[in-house]
Parts: C-alpha cells; structure tokens; sequence
C-alpha cells in the first residue's frame, strides 16, 4: 500500500479490529476508528502494508514492522469467508519477501497462545517458536508467543517459491520456460495454442469444468516462482481422478525447470500444493512416479507421502493427506 492508499488502509484494518480480540492488534477499533487522515498517514509511515481483495472486496492484510533493526509479521488478518483458501500464504509470503529483500535475516512475530489456526499456519510456513512469551498489549490475561522464521540461505533448507495463476503479461516467459523443460524431454502445457488470451480463458474454463475434453477433468495449473518473479517451475491439481489418473498421473503433478533442480524447489512446490488441493476439497491426494525417479519418490516422501503399490509397469502410488 501507498501513501495515497490511507482509505484502503483504513478500512480493512477497522475491519480486523472490530473482529479481532481486544488489545491483540494493539489499538481497538473504537480508538482506530476515530483517527485523522494525518494519524493514518502517521501509522502507514511505521509500517509496510499489504491487503488482500478478491472482487473487490477486502479479504486480508498483512504488513511488516521493522524495530530495533528487526523485522516482524505484524497485523495479519484474513476475513471469515476467505479462511481456509491460501490468502493467508500469500500474505505472509509478501512479508517473508519484503523482509528478505531488505536483507535481513529472521522475521519473527507474536500469536496469541491459544489460537491454534494460527499457530499451525505459521508452522507450516516454517515459523518455529522461539520459547520467548508476553502478556497482550492492553490485556495481560492474554499470552502471546514469540516465532521466528530464519530468512537467510544456508538457516533454511526451504526454498523460497510462490505459487501463482498465469497471467497475460507472462507469455514470454512461459513460453521460454516450456522451450526449456520440452528440450530436457519434459511434457509441459501440452494443451497450449495460441493466442495467449485464448489459452488463458481456456485454462480458466478447465478450472472451473466448462467445455472439458473428452476424458478430461477440472484442473488448477499454477505457476511456480521466485523472489525474483522468474517461473522456475509449476503445479498441475486434477481436482477429480479418472481410472487412468488413479493409475498413472494422480491429483498432482509438478515440474521443475532444468536449473533450479536439487535445490528443494520441487519439495516447497508440493508442500504448498497440498493445502490448496484440500481447498478443492481433495483429502487425500493420489500422486504417482516411476520407480526408478528417485528424485520424486524423495520429494513425495519428504511432503508425507504413504507408497500404496508399486504396479507390474514400474509406477509408484502415493497417498497423501493434505
């Protein structure tokens, strides 16, 4: 958020506190809710902002917090409605990204101790908690714990990707990436045609089922990419399995382009996946590889993957709960 954006601002951080706990965003709605242009102007100086809407409507914030010389997650908020769909990964991503970018090199945060929803979010994102605690700002009988997220390379195995739909400024570089991976005797995007506006809405039909192919089913095909913003890879979710799906391709699928391999991109791909395909309502996802890629058997392994059967044609079959 900009300068310009205080309104903005304003309105979805009066919507988290009129919801949130008192004292937990450190301010209360009654006291935001009367502030000047200036002391909006004055509070967005303090902080790097970012919201979340969808249709218009304001769905999640998130912002940074630099104190001391130290970065903190700071007034995250995802509406009621939109919990459960993956905003809240991409706001803490934006934070995790800004932090990074700033060079530093842990962001840490502070929960309420009794809001497991979150605490498990942030866990899964790779926060660990830090073992520090403190009475909530206005309300001492509320505990909050310390987290913290190591930012630089060589404290984190994880690698750093976020997972995205394309878009129409990103033909070029979607077309490099499939030369790429097609020239290392990869499938990738096998149902592209142009033109680029036509081969999105076709994808955004297949998403929501509409005009399907023959044998065909509902997928969600992601874009996988760096800090940068360069497509390193991507994620393929069948939100349904045919019998041939069951046997050979699963709910699941991922590529990771040629040079970013080994690096445990192909790991935080699929470890990001896995809560969006439980949006799809997908409980336990079907993933399959060849016996003898050894890689994937490690990344599936590694996300939680159970082998089911390896079958006569040398296909390993994972189940994995999402």
């Amino acid at each position: 958020m900009a300068a310009d954006d205080w309104q903005l601002v304003r309105a979805v951080r009066l919507q988290a506190l009129r919801e949130a706990r008192f004292g937990v965003f450190g301010s209360a709605f009654e006291v935001a809710s009367t502030w000047s242009e200036e002391q909006w102007h004055g509070w967005m100086d303090r902080h790097t902002f970012f919201i979340a809407q969808h249709d218009d409507a304001l769905v999640g914030s998130a912002g940074g917090l630099v104190d001391d010389g130290q970065p903190s997650l700071v007034s995250a908020w995802i509406h009621p409605n939109a919990r459960g769909t993956g905003i809240s990964d991409v706001l803490v991503g934006a934070v995790v990204d800004w932090a990074r970018a700033a060079g530093h090199h842990r962001l840490k945060l502070w929960v309420v101790e009794d809001n497991d929803p979150a605490r498990k979010l942030y866990t899964r994102l790779g926060f660990g908690e830090t073992g520090r605690c403190k009475p909530a700002l206005d309300d001492p009988d509320v505990t909050e714990i310390e987290m913290s997220l190591p930012l630089t390379s060589g404290t984190s195995n994880r690698a750093v990707v976020r997972l995205r739909l394309l878009g129409p400024g990103d033909e070029q570089q979607f077309l490099s990436v499939r030369r790429r991976l097609h020239a290392d005797g990869f499938t990738f995007a096998k149902d592209y045609g142009g033109p680029w506006a036509a081969y999105l809405d076709r994808l955004d039909r297949t998403r929501c089922g509409i005009d399907l192919e023959p044998e065909a089913v509902p997928s969600t095909f992601l874009m996988a990419q760096d800090t940068s913003g360069q497509i390193i890879g991507s994620s393929d979710i069948r939100h349904m399995l045919t019998d041939k799906l069951m046997h050979w391709g699963g709910h699941i699928g991922y590529v990771v382009v040629p040079d970013r391999r080994r690096q445990g991109v192909a790991t935080e791909i699929l470890r990001q996946t896995l809560p969006l395909a439980k949006d799809l309502g997908i409980i336990r996802a079907r993933m399959t590889c060849r016996t003898d890629n050894l890689a994937s058997r490690r990344v599936i392994t590694a996300c939680g993957g159970e082998l089911d059967t390896i079958t006569s044609d040398g296909i390993c079959q994972y189940w994995l709960t999402t």
